[in-house]
This record gives C-alpha cells, sequence and structure tokens, in this order.
C-alpha cells in the first residue's frame, strides 16, 4: 500500500521462491519507489528469513519506481550466502527508477551463494538525478561472454549448479551500466576463495563500475 505518494513494501519469504514468467510485483509510488523483498532484505539484514533458492524465470518483472517526483525504491532477490547449497537465478526484469519530474535512482541487488543472472534487465535510472545501483553479491566470479554454464540445468523450478563459480556475462554488465552503476562483490569461505575474474568484453560507460573481491581480482581482457 502507498503511504503519502511512497510504494509499500512486498516481502516474500520461504526456502524455494519462484517467481513464474508473466508474475508482476509492483511498489510504485508517485512520489518514490516502495520496497520489495524476495528471500531476505538487502546483505541479509534486518532478520529477515534467507532462502535457500530464488529463481526468477525470464518474462517476470517487479518495480519499485517513482512515478512522478521521488527517488526509485529498493529490490531485493536473495539466497543466503552463507549455505553452499544456496543459489539465485534472475532472468527476468527489474527496475527502480527515478521520478520523471525529479529524484534518484534505486538500489537494486540479485544475491546468493550461487548467482546465475544471464538475460537479466535491470534498470535504476534517474532522469533529472543521479542513477542508482545494481549489487551483485556471490562467491567465487567469473566474468565473460566466452565462458558458458552449459552443464548447470533447470528443471520443473529446481536449478542445479554444476560449480561453485557463478558467471556472470560482461553483456549483462555493460546493458544494465547503460542506465545504472554496478557493483561486483565477492565474500569468500569454504572452498570458495572469494576472486573476481574478468575474461573478456567488459566496456565502460558513463556509469560506474565497481569490482570488491574478498581475495583477488584478475583482468584478464584490455582494458580501454
Amino acid at each position: 500500500t502507498a503511504v503519502n505518494g511512497k510504494g509499500g513494501q512486498v516481502t516474500l519469504t520461504g526456502d524455494m521462491l519462484t517467481l513464474k514468467a508473466g508474475s508482476t510485483l509492483s511498489a510504485n509510488g508517485t512520489n518514490g519507489g516502495g520496497k520489495i523483498l524476495v528471500g531476505g532484505d538487502w546483505q541479509g539484514s534486518n532478520g529477515v528469513r534467507q532462502a535457500q533458492s530464488v529463481v526468477m524465470e525470464q518474462g517476470a518483472s517487479i518495480t519499485a519506481n517513482a512515478t512522478q517526483a521521488g527517488d526509485g525504491g529498493t529490490v531485493v532477490l536473495w539466497s543466503d550466502v552463507g549455505n553452499q547449497n544456496s543459489f539465485t537465478r534472475v532472468a527476468g526484469s527489474i527496475f527502480a527508477t527515478g521520478g520523471f519530474e525529479g529524484g534518484n535512482g534505486g538500489q537494486i541487488e540479485t544475491s546468493g551463494h550461487k548467482l546465475d543472472v544471464g538475460g537479466i534487465t535491470v534498470s535504476t535510472k534517474a532522469k533529472l538525478g543521479k542513477n542508482g545501483q545494481w549489487l551483485l553479491d556471490p562467491y567465487d566470479v567469473f566474468i565473460s561472454d566466452s565462458y558458458t554454464t552449459a552443464n548447470e540445468s533447470l528443471t520443473s523450478g529446481t536449478y542445479t549448479p554444476s560449480a561453485n563459480a557463478s558467471y556472470i556475462k560482461s553483456s549483462d554488465i555493460n546493458a544494465a551500466l547503460a542506465s545504472s552503476n554496478v557493483t561486483v562483490t565477492t565474500i569468500g569461505a569454504g572452498t570458495a576463495t572469494g576472486n573476481i575474474s574478468v575474461y573478456d568484453g567488459l566496456a565502460w560507460s558513463a556509469n560506474k563500475l565497481t569490482l570488491n573481491a574478498s581475495a583477488n581480482i584478475y583482468i584478464n581482457q584490455k582494458m580501454n
């Protein structure tokens, strides 16, 4: 429910959560976007129950936009990053944009011990203010358009990762940088080291890309 023209809050909790194709979650408001939490709160905070798996299918959408004047809201898709069996897979569209009459962009987080955001569409754009942020928080991560996740599968709503590392397409990050600042951060534990490895395809834009690894950052492409 919107209060004073600001979007309200939607919270979905459970062990295994799936947002099916065609589903919509909305917390839009004329004076500011609201808050949508799926599987946990920002960085697992505030005591919100943490999911083991979160899947957002292609064709699903989430919006927490300011539709007139105000800041974009907050959207979190989270599974317990400390659980080596947890994963977050997001292929839908997520928007937390600022108002067309003023306001800053919001913040979007997609995090899990294993993270797959292949095909995602995100925007925290602000027409008259500052663009917002998309935060990705897996354990080990490879950023590349050449590496594939062909050994992974999604069958009957069950996503089976093939390895401990997460693979993020450079093209998905590049597309997001057109409308958002992007931060990739890692936390190493167990068999994961917390490395970030950039292999190819990243192209900078006017927005800010931040790589923050708990261990090492390896750059294997020419940086312009």
